[in-house]
This record gives structure tokens, C-alpha cells and sequence, in this order.
């Protein structure tokens, strides 16, 4: 039997971002969140099976990468994130189709961002069918977090 052994750094990444600009109420949510997605990405590896996961740490440069992201799962182009988002989170962003203005992602850059789990399950949920025609996993949801916690 393969064990499975799930390391997740972004809880400490958290608290060391709350004094460069984070609030108190965006640091709670984004750490909760984290170390749900942590669970989550540990139970789809548990059931997953097929591939044994030893360790899985939740990594800014993933994120960035995913939030840069221009293919769906099939290998189609996508627009990224970023297309709407800008490739810098903290600047505004406009929405590709409507051209109507997007408060900056970064949580640094706008404090209304990231103070309402539901909130950020209903953006998830929406937008990752809308760019990679799926649902995101707990492991890229957790990714994607570390990287707007990484934006200073």
C-alpha cells in the first residue's frame, strides 16, 4: 500500500503576507481556503490512485503558470486568466468580450478580493468551465491562491 503525504507551505506564506498589504479578513478566508483545497487535493490523490502522489506542496510558479495558462484539456486555445486580468493582477483588467472594467485580482491590490469563500468557489466554479472547459482541481485552486499571495 502507497501512502500519500500531502505538504502544504501556504498557510506560512499566508501570515507573512498580511503585514505587506493583506487584510486581516483576506488572510482568515485565503488560509482557510488553502488548507481546504490541501484536503480536497488529498482525497482526489487518495482516489485517484493511478498515480501516487509523494509530496505536493502548493507553489507560486504553478499558480503563475496556470493563471498564464492558454490551452484547455483538450489542446484547444483558450484565453487565459490573464487575457481579462491582466498578465500583472494588481492592475485592472478588462472583460475580453463585454470590455467592461475588472477590479484588480490581486488581494494586495483590492480589498474586496478574497473576503468571501463562497464567493471565490462561485469565481472558480465559473471561470475555470468558462477558460479550461472543466472544473478546477483542489491542487490548481490551491496553486492559484499561493500565486495572488505571492503578488506583491
Amino acid at each position: 500500500m502507497k501512502k500519500i503525504l500531502l505538504l502544504v507551505l501556504g498557510t506560512t506564506m499566508v501570515a507573512s503576507v498580511q503585514a505587506e498589504g493583506i487584510s486581516a479578513t483576506q488572510t482568515e478566508v485565503m488560509q482557510k481556503l488553502i488548507a481546504g483545497y490541501a484536503e480536497k487535493a488529498k482525497a482526489e490523490a487518495v482516489k485517484a490512485k493511478s498515480k501516487p502522489v509523494s509530496v505536493v506542496e502548493f507553489s507560486a510558479d504553478i499558480g503563475r503558470q496556470f493563471f498564464l495558462k492558454t490551452r484547455n484539456r483538450d489542446g484547444d486555445e483558450e484565453p487565459a486568466c490573464s487575457v481579462c486580468h491582466t498578465e500583472d493582477p494588481r492592475q485592472q483588467g478588462k472583460h475580453v468580450a463585454s470590455k467592461k472594467s475588472i477590479a484588480p485580482l490581486a488581494p494586495v491590490a483590492n480589498a474586496d478580493r478574497f473576503t468571501s469563500p463562497a464567493k471565490v468557489e462561485m469565481n472558480f466554479a465559473q471561470h475555470c468551465e468558462e477558460l479550461y472547459s472543466r472544473d478546477c482541481d483542489a491542487t490548481e485552486k490551491g496553486h492559484f491562491l499561493t500565486y495572488l499571495l505571492s503578488v506583491k
